[in-house]
């Protein structure tokens, strides 16, 4: 039976690893200790679709960083230490991720308060207060959880949407606007807005980078697509879960078709 390592037990790796269950070994690694991803372990479809993996004879193996892929196998390191799984494929769903500052191609010192969406938000549910004026660039599902976390904790928002889309939370907003600078002496202290021609400062103590979303790819001998490897990611600002369970479905016939199997 052909053997599949799953990296990534959000609900696109519990979609893959379901469909391929029937005639594949899967395995599904996570670094964290828990289903979920981004929705959470709590979440309806996750519980949901964690336990048609159980009853389906998926293996987990949770708590454990996936570090590098060198068919036929995959290096693991976890609380069992560091080891070798064999595998024949390995189906990478580990999600996606804001762009950075040097990715946006925001000019300016690296500067403390500029941070992408995902470490605001561990940050904050941490109960860090990130700053009293607060700049998200962006308008889609990170922006809108960026603010959902930072609000709580009494911050003024501002939105920036690059797009033209008006951002989906309460505060100012800068549509059609596009980040271009940032400045501050050791802490950021103003980000510079531009449209046709013109610019804007706009005075804050926190950047927060929350679009342009781009495929997560943190696993050595597995950042492009090559021998034996599919990915489930699916790559835009604002995503559903049905286009995440479709993208997963996909990478899984994929490796199917490529072994000759008809399971469906």
């Amino acid at each position: 039976m052909t053997a599949v390592a799953i990296v990534g037990a959000g609900l696109a790796g519990l979609v893959a690893a379901h469909d391929l269950a029937a005639d594949h070994a899967t395995i599904v690694i996570d670094r964290l200790p828990a289903t979920g991803g981004v929705l959470g372990y709590e979440h309806r479809l996750v519980r949901a679709h964690q336990d048609r993996c159980r009853d389906a004879g998926v293996d987990f193996l949770l708590g454990t960083t996936a570090l590098r892929w060198e068919l036929p196998r995959l290096l693991v390191a976890g609380p069992r230490g560091i080891e070798w799984l064999g595998a024949d494929w390995l189906l990478y769903a580990g999600g996606v991720r804001p762009a950075v500052q040097a990715e946006v191609g925001l000019l300016g010192p690296r500067l403390a308060g500029v941070l992408p969406a995902p470490v605001a938000i561990h940050l904050a549910e941490a109960g860090v207060r990130l700053g009293a004026r607060i700049c998200i660039v962006g308008s889609g599902d990170w922006a809108e959880r960026s603010a959902e976390v930072l609000g709580a904790r009494g911050s003024e928002l501002i939105g920036i949407s690059t797009d033209g889309a008006h951002p989906g939370f309460a505060g100012a907003h800068w549509v059609g606007w596009r980040a271009t600078a940032v400045a501050g002496t050791g802490r950021v202290s103003s980000l510079t807005v531009s449209r046709d021609g013109i610019d804007c400062q706009i005075p804050c103590d926190c950047v927060v980078l929350a679009g342009d979303v781009r495929p997560l790819r943190n696993v050595d001998g597995a950042i492009v697509d090559g021998p034996r490897v599919a990915f489930a990611q699916a790559a835009a600002d604002r995503v559903t879960t049905q286009e995440v369970t479709r993208v997963a479905l996909e990478a899984a016939a994929m490796i199917r078709r490529s072994n000759g199997s008809t399971t469906q």
